[in-house]
């Protein structure tokens, strides 16, 4: 003797299912896509895998992705934290992010306020569209007070 089902529940609560776990693929692919995105403060989309260090907080991990797109801009502006004392590894903004000599990354600059403010003021200035050199005056004017700058060659005039 076979017995009858009334499949109706069985097929809503599925379909219910189906629906949330839809919503729920919806909601984390959107929340995923926002990080690699260009934004308003300057960074990019950015495919650089960081050390760890680099994940200390939200503002290193900025500093870091201003860094990695803006380089050539961060190595024409000096560092007005204190790292002029090691003039060898440091001369320029660059330097705090990335060593000079092995090309890899630096671990000064996450644990450093100065040179994450700089970074920030360079990607908000590098949207606001300035040239290197309207940065690197701006840098030294707002900076000139927290410390000694690295020996960072000045731009030519153009």
């Amino acid at each position: 003797m076979k017995k009858n089902f009334n499949l109706r529940p069985r097929t809503a609560l599925l379909a219910l299912l189906a629906g949330l776990a839809l919503l729920l693929f919806a909601v984390f692919a959107s929340g995923c896509g926002q990080s690699g995105e260009s934004g308003s403060d300057g960074t990019e989309a950015v495919d650089v895998q960081f050390p760890e260090f680099v994940y200390r907080s939200e503002e290193a991990l900025k500093g870091y992705k201003l860094a990695a797109v803006n380089q050539d801009i961060f190595a024409q502006v000096p560092c007005y934290c204190g790292c002029v004392s090691d003039p060898e590894k440091y001369q320029n903004l660059k330097d705090c992010f990335y060593n000079r000599y092995t090309g890899e990354f630096d671990e000064h600059a996450a644990g450093c306020t100065t040179c994450l403010d700089e970074a920030k003021d360079i990607g908000q200035w590098t949207q606001e569209g300035l040239s290197a050199k309207d940065i690197r005056q701006r840098i030294d004017d707002k900076y000139a007070e927290r410390g000694e700058p690295t020996n960072t060659p000045p731009l030519p005039d153009v």
